[in-house]
């Protein structure tokens, strides 16, 4: 079995200004299986595969990040970042 991932990003800004922004365009995932066994119980591996990977699960469903960052082991108050969305309840 083989496994391939690979993603494509759009960014723009500066980081030395701060004004950076990215964002993920497209991921693309593509598994290569070399089997005797029928293909029915393949396609089941691979989705069960894409259902239990909390990476994936994590892209296509949105979740809730929550971020924190200390200096000297003192708490550093970034705030939300600019483009931060809370998950849709709907």
């Amino acid at each position: 079995m083989q496994v391939h991932v690979a993603t494509r990003f759009h960014i723009e800004g500066s980081a030395l200004a701060g004004t950076i922004r990215s964002h993920p365009l497209e991921f693309d995932s593509r598994v290569t299986v070399t089997s005797p066994e029928p293909p029915e119980k393949i396609t089941h591996l691979v989705r069960v595969s894409e259902n239990s990977c909390y990476v994936m699960q994590s892209l296509l469903t949105p979740v809730k990040v929550n971020s924190s960052a200390t200096l000297n082991g003192q708490p550093l108050h970034v705030g939300a970042s600019a483009g931060a969305r809370a998950p849709s309840t709907a």
